[in-house]
């Protein structure tokens, strides 16, 4: 099981290995992400997996840019579950005290995320946290969109 230190700690070498390769994703992640041809188009191929060997990884999305997209790179998607609770203070702690934090509108559900977004040289990095009292990190988007 991982723990807070090294989930921040992933989320950091993700980061810088930059540009996203599906093949590096799969070994960092431990997990064998497959097409989604259903959910691809001319702009991103998608790539899905549900269960890593990394707990409480899951749900990992990598969306690769096509020749058609004018994207530099593409964008990683995961969940954690909460059993591994690394809170905001953590994140800000790891990631810097100074992140721009984006809350849900009325009209997204009720359980939709906080987020804190750091934007970063490569793009964004935005972390997402349960609005529950503990507000543990659920979900990162590793958006490499610069």
């Amino acid at each position: 099981m991982m723990t807070s230190s090294t989930i921040l700690a992933l989320i950091s070498t993700l980061a810088a290995s930059r540009p996203f390769k599906l093949e590096e994703v799969d070994r960092l992640m431990a997990t064998s992400l497959k097409p989604e041809v259903s959910v691809s188009n001319a702009y991103f191929t998608v790539y899905r997996a549900k269960d890593t060997a990394k707990a409480p990884l899951h749900n990992v999305e990598l969306r690769v840019p096509t020749s058609k997209s004018h994207r530099k790179d593409g964008l990683l998607l995961f969940e954690i579950a909460p059993s591994t609770c690394v809170t905001q203070e953590q994140a800000r702690h790891h990631f810097g005290p100074s992140p721009e934090l984006s809350v849900p509108t009325p009209h997204q559900p009720p359980d939709s995320p906080i987020y804190l977004s750091y934007s970063q040289p490569w793009g964004s990095l935005r972390l997402g946290f349960s609005r529950t009292a503990k507000a543990c990190l659920v979900s990162v988007v590793l958006d490499a969109d610069k």
